[in-house]
């Protein structure tokens, strides 16, 4: 196990690992599980803050080939998890439908389609009357692509980050909640450790993987990371009458929402054209997901937009309404790896709102 520590005492361990949310929590399990002593440290309770207010979709079929592949690999962990971890996430394997309606739309639909090909995945292309008989409650109209990704899945995202890290003290990691990083430490252009109420952790690898707050940890030590976390908001509603698990998931391109079942209702949510920044230089220290100000109208007016596509939302009623806040890059990418300017400092954030489903593969 890795070295303890008193309240006010300094340890060492092979890698500290910066955040439990879904990104850090699996980097730890997969360090752990490598044989390495880890330290797992977050501000708040473990896997308490972004994470388990996403809507725990998967997404195999990316425009671009590195992603369509950890994608894949990610998805498979999630149906594997139980197995592995000894817990569950309630993965259900719906498939997707993918609807695209204008030119640009279509495009992006067939290079998904030709890359998650070239990967060995299932894609598609299907017809309106085919989408409608898979997903009751879509109505694809004159859809002009529909792409059906049948491995594609869904899983519960309370139990993902709490489910990478419960397994990673199992395997003898160190799980600190309610311990800020007051401080990275560092010796000579490398990263050694960090600093926290409890004393200083001492570990020649760093992992930044701190969520909404990942810019201002990397700050600390003078390296700016193009993120900003932003809000991102769904609803659940009530239960629907046939609506049922193993619908497919389904994604509207232009319109930028995705709708789901979700205890016998449907989960709506979706990207504002300018969605709310919470803050440039990443959230404030010991700031409460739970305390984020959400804004129904919003939703409402996507489902406005989209309404003849899912009629049934016309009426609805709201039984859940939540909201988080996902770091965004300028490319739409994740960043994950080294940190150039500080050796042994290592990134896991900007998860563009797909961090969740990304997380096995990321981790690893």
């Amino acid at each position: 196990m890795a070295t303890t520590m008193g309240p006010t005492g300094a340890s060492t361990t092979d890698a500290v690992v910066i955040g439990s949310g879904a990104f850090g929590a699996a980097t730890a399990y997969h360090l752990a599980k490598r044989g390495l002593k880890v330290t797992l440290v977050d501000q708040h309770a473990l896997g308490s803050q972004t994470s388990p207010r996403a809507a725990g979709l998967t997404s195999k079929a990316d425009t671009l080939p590195t992603l369509a592949r950890l994608r894949h690999e990610a998805c498979e962990a999630f149906e594997r998890f139980e197995s592995e971890m000894g817990r569950t996430v309630d993965f259900h394997r719906s498939g997707s439908l993918r609807a695209a309606y204008t030119d640009a739309a279509v495009e992006r639909v067939r290079v998904a389609q030709e890359t998650a090909r070239a990967c060995g995945i299932e894609a598609r292309l299907i017809d309106a009357a085919e989408a409608e008989r898979l997903a009751p409650h879509f109505k694809p109209g004159a859809a002009r692509a529909i792409l059906h990704v049948p491995s594609d899945g869904w899983v519960d995202p309370a139990k993902v980050a709490i489910g990478f890290a419960t397994r990673a003290g199992e395997l003898g990691g160190r799980l600190l909640p309610f311990t800020p990083v007051q401080g990275l430490l560092s010796e000579d252009g490398r990263a050694t450790g960090v600093m926290t109420p409890r004393g200083e952790i001492r570990a020649p690898v760093v992992v930044d993987a701190a969520g909404g707050w990942a810019a201002r940890v990397a700050a600390g030590a003078g390296i700016k990371l193009p993120l900003i976390p932003v809000r991102h908001q769904l609803f659940i509603t009530e239960p629907i009458p046939g609506v049922e698990p193993l619908q497919p998931i389904v994604r509207l391109v232009e319109a930028s929402v995705y709708v789901r079942y979700e205890q016998g209702g449907l989960l709506f949510g979706g990207y504002e054209d300018a969605p709310r920044v919470l803050g440039r230089e990443g959230l404030p220290p010991g700031f409460q997901i739970a305390a984020l100000e959400l804004d129904l109208g919003v939703l409402r007016a996507l489902v406005s937009e989209v309404a003849a596509h899912f009629p049934v939302l016309r009426d609805a009623k709201i039984a859940v309404h939540r909201g988080g806040a996902p770091t965004m890059t300028p490319d739409g990418r994740p960043i994950v790896g080294r940190v150039p300017g500080l050796d042994g400092l290592y990134v896991a954030s900007g998860c563009c709102v797909g961090g969740l489903s990304l997380s096995p593969a990321t981790g690893r």
